[in-house]
């Protein structure tokens, strides 16, 4: 396999951490895209294991933060060849009590955030006829209660990956997306706090949900995306997998 440059937004905890974890393991050169700190801890995670990473802080939802982090990404480790859109949060109420606030914050980090980061980074992989592009949605996509904007945002977010796959194909870039069941991650306790249980008690009623029987873990979503970035993935483009344990509401 060749060593490619990977970027990973949201990547200082959760999904984005084991992903980033999981493509350093691989050989590749790893920017490590986070709002806060935690992105130095997983650089020295990955580089005590003998792996290449740089950590930036940036807001993906802000053009210039993001023009300034793939230019420092570009400098430091090269031009960004696989992009993994990552980063986003939830903000959960019933659609009537929402505040517009609640909806732009996500939408503008999962949708505007992803939309930036293919601006950003897909010309040189355009140039250079090689790229990989995959955007983490969610299950939730499908439906969900309580969480209107979310489910939007990762409805677009897929239908985002279809568009832009279209576009891109034909320089040799591919465009695809997973859709996460329950994994537990911080959010995990987010959840289970507005659910008034504690975490053993969401993640054991979560799990009797799940046709596989257990919930899932950051690493089983990393697998997926080493499938959409590895070099002989090449026809495989516009799709999305969800990586949830079976079918389930």
């Amino acid at each position: 396999m060749n060593s490619r440059v990977a970027l990973v937004t949201g990547a200082g905890s959760g999904i984005g951490a084991g992903t980033a974890k999981a493509l350093a393991a691989q050989g590749h050169h790893v920017a490590v895209v986070d709002l806060n700190d935690r992105a130095h801890t997983v650089v020295e995670e990955i580089t005590e294991s003998g792996g290449t990473a740089l950590a930036v802080l940036a807001d993906i939802s802000d053009p210039e933060a993001v023009t300034r982090a793939v230019d420092e990404v570009t400098a430091n480790l090269g031009p960004v060849e696989i992009l993994v859109n990552n980063a986003g949060f939830a903000r959960d109420n019933m659609v009537l009590d929402m505040p517009l606030a609640d909806w732009d914050a996500v939408m503008n980090t999962h949708l505007r955030g992803s939309f930036l980061m293919l601006k950003a980074t897909a010309p040189a992989m355009r140039e250079a006829g090689w790229g990989r592009i995959v955007n983490i949605s969610s299950i939730s996509a499908l439906v969900d209660d309580d969480r209107a904007n979310y489910v939007a945002a990762k409805a677009g977010l897929e239908g985002f990956t279809r568009a832009t796959a279209l576009d891109l194909a034909p320089f040799g870039i591919t465009v695809n997306a997973i859709g996460p069941g329950v994994v537990v991650t911080e959010m995990t306790k987010v959840s289970a706090a507005r659910a008034g249980r504690t975490l053993d008690e969401h993640i054991e009623a979560q799990r009797k949900s799940i046709p596989r029987g257990r919930v899932g873990t950051p690493h089983d979503i990393a697998r997926a995306v080493l499938f959409f970035a590895a070099e002989d993935a090449d026809y495989v483009t516009g799709q999305v997998i969800y990586v949830s344990g079976g079918p389930h509401g």
